[in-house]
């Protein structure tokens, strides 16, 4: 006998380092994703910075008890509803590109992205361990943007999660005017909607992809240049052989749809969890959003399938 919840994939454009902006957009999507009965709400990556080559992350940057993931929490815990989110972890003085796992108990599981492209490595330490959270209704293995092109990744969770949750802020490697794709990278761009299925098939489990939308500057370092570019959008919920996919476009969404998942594997207790060493939270809150901004923040088209 399958269990069935409904979850949602949240596409989504970050202004850069206006985390007031980026916080008040997000919780109007989960407010809507909970008036939808909602039990996992999945964020992009880094949503609540933005995602680029900033000169520094480190005033933007959280523990637990910072801002974010403490917003994040009592949503969690009024809503009873799973939320994950992208957000910059800091550990004594050390940088992780993260995703959080709120659950409405209030405990939070926090996950490391181990494969770092481009200048992330120049921004950002690598985790080093996979995480999987045990749930009231199933174990959920975590990744972030490009850990979900590495087999390696997927073979470490095979047979032991019953749904897979990446949050992702996955470029298009194209000119945003044009649309001209970068003549060495421009391949890459759609990948972001063909992976999530794949991994769907390859590990029969659902998977919930939500990737960060709206114009972005890709910097690729090694070839020492910069793509006037757009976030690849095409967000997802692959509910595997199941049905298929949920797919969103390039413009802000709300994916909505319930998954499958076989109740005697949400039996069985996992957690590995991504160290994550205690650390005193001291936090800048960027500038209040102003008036256009708040415009802005409204949800997305949704997209329900019941």
């Amino acid at each position: 006998m399958a269990v069935k919840i409904v979850v949602a994939a949240l596409q989504m454009p970050s202004d850069p380092l206006d985390v007031s902006a980026n916080l008040h957009r997000a919780d109007d999507l989960l407010r809507a994703a909970h008036a939808q009965a909602v039990e996992l709400a999945v964020l992009p990556e880094l949503f609540n910075t933005g995602y680029g080559l900033f000169p520094d992350f480190g005033p933007y940057s959280e523990t637990v008890e910072g801002p974010t993931l403490s917003h994040l929490r009592r949503r969690s815990r009024q809503w009873r509803m799973a939320i994950a989110a992208g957000f910059v972890e800091r550990s004594g003085r050390h940088l992780y590109d993260s995703l959080a796992f709120c659950q409405p108990d209030g405990d939070i599981q926090i996950y490391r992205k181990r494969h770092l492209v481009f200048w992330e490595r120049f921004r950002f330490r690598p985790g080093r361990a996979p995480l999987i959270v045990t749930t009231p209704w199933g174990r959920v293995g975590l990744a972030v943007c490009a850990d979900m092109i590495y087999q390696k990744v997927w073979n470490g969770y095979r047979g032991r999660i019953d749904l897979a949750v990446v949050a992702a802020a996955w470029p298009d490697f194209a000119d945003r005017e044009s649309g001209r794709r970068h003549w060495l990278l421009g391949h890459v761009g759609p990948l972001s909607g063909a992976i999530p299925a794949k991994v769907a098939a390859d590990l029969d489990v659902p998977v919930i992809f939500a990737n960060q939308c709206g114009e972005t500057r890709t910097a690729i370092p090694v070839l020492r240049t910069r793509i006037q570019d757009r976030f690849a959008g095409q967000s997802s919920i692959c509910n595997g052989r199941h049905g298929p996919p949920l797919r969103a476009g390039r413009e802000p969404a709300m994916l909505i749809a319930p998954v499958t998942l076989p109740s005697h594997r949400g039996l069985i207790s996992w957690r590995t969890t991504s160290p994550s060493a205690p650390a005193a939270s001291s936090f800048e809150s960027a500038r209040s959003s102003s008036a256009s901004r708040a415009d802005s923040s409204m949800p997305g088209p949704v997209v329900a399938a019941r």
